[in-house]
């Protein structure tokens, strides 16, 4: 018997699932766009006046109650731990509940904790608050940011969507370097952390209360089953047990490694070879500039090229701008070095957090996006936490950062090869 044609091209259950991946619908784009300029805003503040910023804060901390480097530098390492420890509970509750209610108490924990940290009257103390104001940074930035944007914006974009995003940090970068500098000289770094505290609750906490919602409809698809609707992608557990899942997750740990101690001691570094605090902060407000073009400019070739060499391109010119900066005490190069340093590190020290998400979706797909990219930002989160650590032991015991600066960049190159060894783009099925 002769089978009918419409029923042999009727699609198979799987060839309907991979369907269902490819033809997502996403939510009003005009609205996903106002979501991705919020988060940007939120970024700015938070992350530009964090991160990027703790180099400002570690020498005066450090005269004030008379700390070694070592000690000093477990403020930024007690706040990348608690931040990278929050990241999988807020995934897995923006999974479920929701990012409203997540980010916006992890922006008022953040505000907490720098105010804590401005009152205290030892070392141990302004460590402790900022491991609380790391926690509520986890919660409210990175991961929810991510998820929530790749939920609003269509495919195609998504790429330059977490580029804008992520430039709002490279804004603050920019901004609050500088500014916080400016406050301390002119009257302490007490005041310079209240003044954080303050824009986080009144600016921040109402951004995110108003913006952090998921679309009512990010999925739609009215043919096919609930489960496709909103569960594509791998459960965590077959996810953990994936390899390319690990070769992620080792991107992940060797570029942030190199990342936090670049971000955290280039400023002091610039002192040490004999720029004032101004100078320095001045310099390194500069490569936002670079990692603005950069997230730009990488965004936009994200549509059209395919993200894993795009990546390794941008990791090989970081880890030449790292080394690079070895020359900045050299009489004859040393400003040019600090240029080639600017440009190329500052424009692609952000590229991994802009484009191994979207490397992420495509191994486990959306239904655990939040706290499977959680989980692989906590591992690698809580190595790399303690590498202001490393490095301020290093500098105390050979005295200079050459040792520590080769080290960052061998991290960054070596990054290359779990990256190397990742697949390319492949369909993602439906787990039941």
């Amino acid at each position: 018997m002769t089978s009918s044609p419409e029923l042999a091209s009727q699609p198979t259950a799987s060839e309907t699932a991979t369907d269902a991946q490819h033809t997502q619908v996403y939510p009003n784009q005009r609205q996903a766009w106002i979501v991705v300029a919020g988060m940007a805003i939120s970024l700015c503040i938070l992350f530009g006046s964090i991160l990027n910023s703790f180099g400002v804060f570690i020498p005066p901390i450090t005269k004030t109650f008379l700390s070694t480097n070592e000690e000093s530098a477990n403020i930024a390492s007690a706040f990348m731990l608690t931040m990278t420890l929050a990241m999988p509970l807020a995934g897995w509750l923006l999974d479920r509940i929701g990012p409203r209610a997540v980010m916006s108490s992890g922006a008022v924990l953040m505000g907490l904790g720098y105010f804590l940290a401005s009152i205290s009257q030892d070392i141990n103390s302004i460590t402790l608050a900022m491991a609380v104001s790391g926690a509520g940074v986890g919660a409210s930035t990175y991961i929810p940011s991510i998820a929530l944007v790749m939920r609003w914006i269509d495919l195609k974009h998504q790429g330059l969507a977490l580029g804008l995003m992520l430039s709002g940090g490279s804004i603050g970068s920019m901004i609050f370097p500088m500014l916080l500098t400016h406050i301390t000289e002119l009257y302490n770094w007490r005041v310079a952390m209240q003044f954080i505290a303050s824009l986080a609750l009144l600016i921040c906490v109402p951004i995110l209360l108003w913006l952090a919602r998921l679309p009512k409809q990010p999925l739609p698809s009215s043919n096919t089953h609930n489960n496709l609707q909103r569960l594509s992608g791998q459960s965590i557990g077959k996810a953990m047990r994936m390899p390319r899942y690990w070769l992620w997750v080792g991107l992940q740990i060797l570029t942030t490694l190199s990342t936090l101690g670049i971000i955290v001691n280039v400023i002091p570094y610039l002192i040490s070879v004999g720029y004032s605090l101004q100078e320095a902060a001045t310099m390194f407000a500069f490569k936002s500039v670079a990692g603005l073009l950069g997230s730009f400019t990488f965004g936009i070739l994200s549509s059209r090229w395919d993200i894993k060499p795009l990546l390794m391109i941008g990791l090989a010119i970081g880890g030449f701008g790292i080394l690079a900066l070895l020359l900045g005490n050299d009489p004859s190069f040393g400003f040019a070095a600090i240029v080639a340093f600017t440009v190329a590190w500052g424009a692609t020290f952000n590229l991994v957090n802009q484009l191994s998400p979207m490397l992420m979706e495509e191994t486990v797909g959306q239904r655990n996006f939040g706290t499977l990219l959680g989980i692989g930002n906590l591992i690698a989160g809580v190595g790399a936490a303690f590498s202001p650590k490393l490095i301020g032991y290093l500098l105390d015991t050979s005295g200079n950062y050459s040792t520590a600066l080769m080290l960052c960049a061998a991290c960054m190159i070596a990054a290359l090869i779990p990256l190397a060894f990742l697949p390319k783009r492949i369909p993602i099925s439906i787990t039941e």
